[in-house]
């Protein structure tokens, strides 16, 4: 008798546990941009099982089923450029020194605060979030997803994230090397040559040194504020070319589309915004949208971003409904918001696609994603519903 119990109780706990079956209109998979009509997916333990025609995946019995028929199933947003962990204003202060590599976000976080339950309502599901612009490098930021908790542990996807460099305006200081650009370009060389010695010797890396040597062992990128055509390109070659490591060019904004041909032809990671366009002033005056100007020079690594609350975070999509407004393609627009951002900050193995294995982050809209006429209808974070219209339209 007691053998019979335990072989129920063995054959019970072997059952695979109870999922989640979403039926939609259509689902932009942002894999190799293949588009599924009357599309279903089958999500379980925070993981996409299936993706497909529903009429060639059938619906396990006993699983949760939703159904949208109308509506459009997409990733969730990535947005690598964001400053709203804390809720407010309370983050870390990173203008002591010209550089402060040691410093980190990851002690301010605040999950599921209100800034972020809003931009999950826009369709935000993963952050960057980073420290300021103050100096030249103001410490690591965070990967965060916007789940419905408060524990720091279950919202961090990773940590670090990326390490925060400026460099062009912002960091700009006076009494000491930040005080100009040979000055800055220095000091920023002098910490990639000591963190490439502590990454090639294995060796546990001073505090200092240590979120900077992870980027030489591919862990994570640097993420460089910067802008113009002068600046962004010296980003590029002095991280991307001489250097070698992982770097993603957030801004590149005002005239940085104009060394556009050089950056795509080193295949730069484009990180665009929140200044969605330029003007220039002189005889050819015209409005030049920013995505577009990178597009039309060959650049296809290309991720918006809102710099939030300089752009609220909710309004994250609106940045690629812009870029798209503004001459770019449709399709880079599309990816802008997802997929090219998950591969610049080395997520793609788990976030910004449909498919497969990667993490169930999934965003029902009641329109494409570019629609800012539609709303977001349902947002799911590892398979867990964290955002649902029917309880109340929050943006």
């Amino acid at each position: 008798m007691l053998g019979l119990v335990l072989a129920a109780a063995t054959a019970f706990s072997q059952q695979p546990a109870e999922g989640l079956v979403l039926d939609v209109g259509v689902a932009l998979t942002r894999d190799e941009r293949k588009v599924i009509h009357n599309a279903r997916l089958l999500l379980r333990d925070g993981k996409i099982e299936r993706i497909g025609r529903q009429s060639e995946i059938e619906a396990p019995a006993g699983w949760t089923r939703l159904s949208y028929p109308e509506s459009f199933a997409f990733p969730g947003g990535v947005d690598l450029h964001s400053h709203t962990q804390t809720g407010g204003w309370g983050d870390i202060n990173d203008m002591v020194h010209p550089n402060n590599p040691e410093l980190r976000t990851l002690d301010t976080i605040v999950p599921h605060n209100a800034l972020y339950q809003d931009g999950v309502a826009g369709g935000v599901t993963t952050v960057n979030a980073i420290p300021g612009s103050g100096t030249n490098i103001s410490g690591a930021g965070t990967l965060v997803r916007l789940k419905d908790t408060d524990r720091v542990d279950e919202a961090v996807l990773r940590f670090p994230g990326s390490v925060k460099v400026a460099q062009g305006y912002n960091p700009e200081r006076f009494g000491d090397l930040g005080g100009t650009r040979m000055g800055m370009w220095w000091m920023l060389r002098w910490w990639l040559g000591h963190a490439a010695v502590a990454a090639e010797s294995g060796t546990e890396a001073a505090p200092a040194i240590a979120h900077i040597s992870g980027i030489f062992q591919r862990h994570h990128p640097f993420l460089v504020h910067t802008a113009g055509a002068r600046d962004s390109y010296g980003t590029v070659r002095m991280f991307q070319l001489e250097a070698g490591v992982p770097v993603v060019v957030s801004h590149a904004t005002f005239n940085g589309y104009r060394t556009g041909r050089e950056m795509a032809a080193v295949g730069a990671a484009l990180n665009l915004g929140p200044r969605n366009f330029d003007f220039s002033f002189n005889q050819m005056a015209r409005f030049q949208g920013i995505v577009q100007g990178y597009e039309a020079t060959g650049n296809t690594n290309m991720s918006v971003q809102t710099d939030a609350g300089v752009i609220v975070q909710e309004e994250f999509f609106l940045q690629a409904t812009l870029a798209e407004r503004l001459g770019a393609s449709t399709w880079e627009s599309l990816e802008s918001i997802n997929s090219d951002p998950a591969r610049q900050i080395l997520a793609a193995d788990r976030i910004g696609r449909l498919a497969p294995g990667l993490d169930a982050d999934v965003v029902v809209k009641a329109g494409q994603p570019l629609d800012p006429r539609t709303p977001v209808q349902l947002v799911l974070i590892e398979g867990e519903i964290v955002y649902d219209i029917r309880e109340g339209q929050r943006y």
